[in-house]
């Protein structure tokens, strides 16, 4: 169980970098730049420790589709970004794709 948790401070630590890296103004910005790159290094970090216990492809996939799930919805709601119907069907498409490998992806 300590795996998932690891896991989603990892997806926190990833989105909260990418949602600050607007602010480091080309990594100009001195304490901007210092957080974004600790959330980054912390996300990584943590995606390491879950990858020992959990495979890595199926722990990449929950990372990488929850942080983009969570960074849109941030986007529309702190940044007022409007999501057109393209957008919305992709994500749909995105959360069938994690879910299709968790259900069936098997590597052997």
């Amino acid at each position: 169980m300590l795996t998932y948790f690891y896991l989603a401070v990892a997806i926190i630590a990833e989105t909260t970098g990418t949602t600050l890296i607007g602010s480091t103004a080309g990594f100009t910005k001195l304490l901007p730049t210092i957080l974004t790159l600790s959330c980054y290094a912390l996300s990584f970090y943590l995606l390491a420790l879950v990858a020992k216990s959990m495979p890595v492809y199926l722990a990449y996939a929950i990372w990488s589709a929850s942080g983009i799930l969570v960074v849109t919805c941030l986007s529309v709601v702190l940044f007022n970004v409007h999501l057109n119907w393209q957008t919305i069907v992709g994500l749909t498409f995105l959360v069938l794709g994690v879910v299709l490998v968790n259900i069936f992806g098997n590597v052997h």
